[in-house]
């Protein structure tokens, strides 16, 4: 599963934070599609161009902290390198996700819009099934 960021997401109003939700027809696509959300919120909305691959990969039981330690890397990989994805594939098994990014680094010059993400947080977090697919819920502590 690939995507590329194309603002598939609802910003969530909250009260001195901000959240988002998304929808899609697997659990590997919400993940991809809160990726590109994060990103979005981050860099403004700009375009990045998919040049720099980077993967990842975490272990983890639970799917929400598994959900919320995958958006923090992706902050991370901002805050450290001003590396932001535009192309997104995850692989899951067995509690093992597989992260494959690519996209650019950026100037902050170039970021005229964005939010500041302090963290990840676990506050009204939510991954569930919803019809034929899945929606996931989660609120940034900015």
């Amino acid at each position: 599963m690939s995507l590329e960021s194309n603002k598939d997401y609802e910003v969530i109003e909250h009260t001195a934070d901000i959240g988002i939700r998304v929808s899609g027809e697997s659990i590997r696509e919400i993940f991809c599609k809160a990726i590109h959300a994060t990103v979005d919120l981050l860099s403004g909305g700009i375009k990045i161009e998919p040049v720099i691959e980077r993967e990842f990969s975490t272990k983890e039981e639970n799917i929400k902290t598994a959900f919320v330690g995958i958006l923090e890397e992706v902050i991370y990989f901002f805050e450290k390198d001003l590396f932001l994805p535009s192309v997104c594939s995850i692989n899951i098994e067995k509690g093992f996700y597989e992260v494959f990014l690519k996209g650019d680094t950026v100037s902050l010059e170039k970021i005229k819009n964005g939010i500041e993400i302090k963290a990840v947080t676990y506050h009204q977090l939510e991954i569930q099934a919803v019809g034929d697919g899945f929606q996931a819920s989660v609120i940034f502590d900015v």
